[in-house]
């Protein structure tokens, strides 16, 4: 897996928040996958209103100290994970965008992977999503986080027509044109942004395909079950009752 092609121009955007913790994770994740991508390559992480030392300590890294021609650190006031995702899409250069979390629960090197199943030649029109349901991958541990992930994602089964088992997992492969579409128009900004980018994909017909990695729980999850379960249920709400107005006034 040291050998990665270089026909894909491609950007990694990574939101973060309150992660001062988890810095050298992220970095971790993040060196290996600098020195295998052959291509282009540039790195957007987002610091979400960040009320820890994640910004200082994002800059201070080694990794970045490094590597800051192709690292790009952007801070904005708190906004939610999807609107920190939104802002790093909207900056990104590269032909295809991959999002992924800070804590590297799935690294970037899951990429190559999945470049290997498409033969380096990935559909334009397609959003490659990381299921933790497929039954080709492999969880490592679970913990809050995937015991949320499983709630929501019944929960979203049940609200809308939507054919994904696992819409939560951060690790998400677009074209760049299909990103920038979606997430410009994004008005969920919270934890649900994603079931309103593919509720809107599948709508307009975009292929939405569940793709096999590897995904370990790092501890530190700052989701809260009831809390941000409520949450998301409430944004999931909204989420139909306006996606389906404007597509029926759009059609």
């Amino acid at each position: 897996m040291n050998d990665a092609r270089p026909s894909i121009r491609l950007s990694l955007v990574v939101p973060c928040y309150n992660e001062a913790e988890r810095i050298g994770l992220l970095y971790s994740g993040i060196e290996p996958f600098i020195n295998m991508w052959k291509g282009e390559l540039e790195i957007i992480i987002v610091n979400d209103g960040s009320k820890d030392d994640t910004f200082k300590l994002l800059h201070e890294h080694a990794v970045y100290q490094a590597h800051s021609n192709l690292i790009t650190i952007i801070s904005q006031e708190n906004t939610g994970k999807g609107g920190a995702l939104r802002n790093g899409v909207l900056h990104a250069r590269g032909d295809y965008i991959l999002t992924l979390d800070a804590d590297m629960a799935s690294p970037p090197s899951e990429l190559v992977k999945w470049m290997e199943q498409m033969n380096w030649q990935p559909d334009e029109h397609t959003i490659y999503i990381g299921s933790r349901e497929h039954k080709d991958s492999v969880i490592k541990k679970q913990n809050n986080r995937k015991v949320a992930g499983n709630i929501f994602n019944l929960v979203v089964r049940l609200l809308i027509p939507l054919k994904v088992k696992d819409t939560q997992c951060g690790f998400k492969l677009y074209a760049a044109g299909v990103a920038k579409k979606y997430f410009g128009s994004l008005q969920t900004y919270g934890w649900a942004h994603d079931v309103e980018i593919l509720y809107k994909a599948q709508l307009d017909k975009i292929n939405i395909v569940e793709m096999p990695l590897q995904w370990n729980a790092i501890d530190g999850s700052k989701i809260s079950l009831f809390k941000d379960g409520l949450n998301m249920f409430l944004e999931t709400m909204r989420i139909v009752i306006k996606t389906k107005k404007a597509f029926k006034r759009q059609h």
